[in-house]
């Protein structure tokens, strides 16, 4: 079975040097909030105090149950954002994952007046 989420991993820089802290402000404004998508690749945000820092993705997986998919996507988006900060040459930790699955968000009709 294939389930689809939109996760959220939270986490907080340590030991910015100030060529790092140059670097994530000039960069800012393609890492604001203007900018947050779900996307598979990830999107990296941040605000301008620099403390902390958020990856969106948009995860596919499969898995026999749903408690096994949201066990995967958790683990998969953790890992994901872990790699993604050290890639960009940072250090961080990671304080929080939030996922939805998309399949199981209930879209309620609207009445008609």
């Amino acid at each position: 079975m294939s389930r689809t989420y939109r996760a959220t991993v939270r986490g907080r820089f340590e030991d910015l040097t100030d060529d790092q802290r140059r670097r994530l402000r000039d960069d800012q404004d393609a890492h604001g909030m203007f900018a947050a998508k779900f996307t598979p690749e990830g999107t990296f945000l941040y605000a301008p105090e620099l403390i902390g820092y958020e990856f969106r993705y948009l995860l596919t997986i499969d898995e026999e149950s749903p408690e096994d998919a949201d066990i995967a996507a958790h683990m998969e988006a953790e890992e994901a954002a872990a790699s993604a900060i050290r890639i960009r040459g940072f250090q961080g930790r990671i304080t929080g994952v939030g996922l939805v699955c998309l399949e199981d968000v209930k879209i309620r009709s609207r009445g008609r007046s």
